[in-house]
């Protein structure tokens, strides 16, 4: 302790992200295993740039045959993911169901 009385900041230790051996797991839902995003050559296209309506195209095309559409949505929207292309609909689409939503909620719809 500091002889003035003051606290000393912690440290941070490392989070493990720079020592590999540190990761224990990354848990995934079990869904996971059965979507069929899982063999596409390319998971980028699940992450389109602005305007790149190609890859937006791409990633809609491989959920509409996807058999945990729904789970994978109720995922997404559950846990507020923010980018990407989850359970078939854009970031965009998503808040406008969340928004919806919280609209039927409030018995505002």
């Amino acid at each position: 302790m500091p002889r003035d009385g003051s606290v000393p900041p912690q440290r941070a230790e490392s989070s493990g992200w720079d020592n590999p051996e540190g990761i224990i797991a990354i848990e995934r839902p079990g869904w996971q295993a059965e979507s069929a995003c899982r063999f596409v050559e390319d998971p980028a296209i699940f992450y389109p740039s602005p305007g790149d309506t190609e890859a937006l195209w791409a990633a809609k095309a491989t959920c509409s045959n996807c058999p945990v559409l729904d789970k994978c949505l109720e995922y997404a929207l559950g846990n507020n993911e923010r980018y990407g292309i989850w359970g078939g609909k854009s970031t965009r689409e998503r808040l406008l169901i969340l928004r919806a939503k919280r609209m039927l909620e409030a018995g505002e719809a």
